[in-house]
């Protein structure tokens, strides 16, 4: 059995999925995620079952004040590139074999920290995936001052380039303490849940507070993997109709598509996710003369506004207290233009995709009512799946766990590093082998966090580069960077 929970801008929806079959609930947001977690840990046990939260709240809330949350961003570049334009040149330098050269200066450190006035940390080495105890050092610091909840390392973004790194370390820093705040609250009910990733699989809570920008794209990623598993589609546009937004994510292959390298607020990241698409319009968007990008609590759930949703009821379906929405409707004429401008600007999102696409999966709960329209508009199959009110979070309850690993070998050194953690090694000079020991490695980590063996089979080589060390025109040895990943994807546990 599995529980997934996503958080969306309007409600947050779960699932449960066992042998069963599913089962689905949705709350509103303004009765708070402590609300879904009373409801579901009195049907189970959420300390003894598989927890998996999605969420892409935070990241939102991040964007909208970015250049409002200030950062201070500590770099220990070392020689070389100028790097003050984009923050605090700090003493210390780890060289690109992972050897320490100059140390920090902790009253340096001191120094810059008490006299920020920034709301977060963000800190940086070039080399620090090499080895990060400089980077740690600097940590110590800073979290004497910021709290744990506050301050990020680059080195857990596992990225090798250093400009990206530590623009993934910045969006890091401003998203942590509410994926902290998270934390707290469903770890009162269960204290080994997952996160959802962007790229649709899952990982243990703590990866996810050392680089909660994994988080971003969390929710379009869940409602695709809960799209294949529901339908079986291959190839298809998938549309969420939410309260705020309607989102569109590709399915490939039975696969959502990703995009790597996610810009934020203008920087080029490390993040990886699914290529998704929003539009500013759902069942909440306020309608007076035409449809507007503004969420308003629907007159068929208790607001005093007619949305899109009580045009739909003026129209004829039946939703929540749709004789309101009927009392409320000042003309039908009003109510049909609403649905068609919303129709059309859905079919427009559509054309935005150059593939070609026949079969359209449209999620969400008002899809079974604005399926017919976008069918008839589009002229292509539209599929309504079961449980279409909360695809995002059966996706999210049906996903595996999937690790990224990043691994150094120094074969003169006898020294390899996994996810910063430096170990020594047998110093074996083989390309094949150093692939074998970090997908060992990313497997066995997977393993211990209660993934099962089927599901951790399937890893992909990320990034690979070796070179020879040659000193004196003689070869001293050899050193490899090596970056793997668990593919995600639907766990075997639930036949797909």
């Amino acid at each position: 059995m599995a529980i997934g929970i996503d958080i969306g801008g309007t409600n947050t929806d779960a699932a449960i999925v066992g042998e069963d079959g599913v089962r689905t609930f949705k709350v509103p947001n303004e009765e708070g995620m402590e609300v879904m977690l009373e409801k579901l840990s009195s049907i189970v046990d959420l300390s003894k079952e598989r927890v998996t939260v999605s969420t892409s709240l935070p990241l939102n809330a991040a964007l909208s004040r970015f250049h409002e949350t200030k950062t201070l961003v500590l770099l220990i570049p070392g020689p070389g590139l100028n790097y003050s334009s984009r923050g605090v040149c700090l003493q210390g330098f780890v060289n690109h074999r992972g050897d320490i050269v100059e140390e920090v200066d902790e009253a340096e450190v001191r120094d810059v920290v008490g006299k920020s006035k920034a709301q977060n940390v963000a800190i940086a080495g070039k080399f620090s995936v090499r080895n990060p105890a400089l980077e740690e050092q600097v940590a110590r610091i800073a979290v004497e001052r910021y709290g744990e909840s506050r301050v990020c390392l680059s080195y857990h973004c596992l990225g090798i380039n250093f400009p990206l790194r530590i623009n993934t370390t910045i969006v890091n820093a401003k998203l942590k303490e509410s994926v902290y705040e998270l934390e707290r609250i469903v770890g009162m009910y269960s204290r080994t849940f997952f996160f959802y990733k962007g790229d649709g699989g899952i990982i243990p809570m703590d990866f996810a507070l050392q680089n909660p920008s994994l988080l971003y794209n969390s929710s379009p990623a869940a409602v695709a993997m809960g799209a294949i598993f529901l339908t079986g589609v291959r190839d298809a546009i998938v549309i969420d109709i939410g309260g705020t937004t309607t989102d569109f994510v590709i399915v490939e292959d039975g696969k959502p598509a990703i995009v790597e390298n996610m810009s934020v607020a203008g920087m080029k990241t490390l993040i990886r996710c699914v290529d998704s698409f929003s539009i500013p319009f759902g069942g909440d968007s306020l309608v007076e003369s035409f449809i507007r990008p503004e969420r308003k609590v629907p007159a068929a759930f208790g607001g005093e506004h007619f949305t899109l949703t009580d045009s739909l009821n003026c129209c004829g379906c039946e939703i929540g207290k749709f004789e309101r929405s009927r009392e409320m409707c000042q003309s039908k004429g009003i109510a049909e233009k609403a649905i068609e401008d919303y129709t059309a600007i859905v079919v427009d999102a559509i054309n935005h995709y150059e593939r070609e696409v026949k079969t359209l999966v449209v999620t969400g709960y008002l899809a079974r009512f604005l399926a017919p329209y976008i069918e008839e508009a589009s002229g292509k199959k539209c599929i309504v799946p079961e449980h279409s009110e909360a695809v995002n979070a059966v996706g999210v309850a049906v996903s595996r766990i999937s690790l990224t690993l990043y691994a150094r070998f120094d074969t003169a050194k006898k020294r390899a590093v996994f996810n910063g953690v430096v170990e020594d090694y047998d110093g074996r000079d083989d390309d094949e082998y150093f692939v074998e020991l970090a997908k060992e490695r990313v497997r066995e980590i997977a393993l211990s966090h209660g993934a099962c063996e089927e599901d951790v089979e399937d890893v992909r080589v990320v990034y690979f580069n070796s070179f020879d060390v040659v000193r004196g025109g003689v070869t001293r040895g050899r050193i490899a960077d090596v970056v793997v990943q668990i593919e995600p994807g639907i766990s075997v546990e639930f036949g797909r």
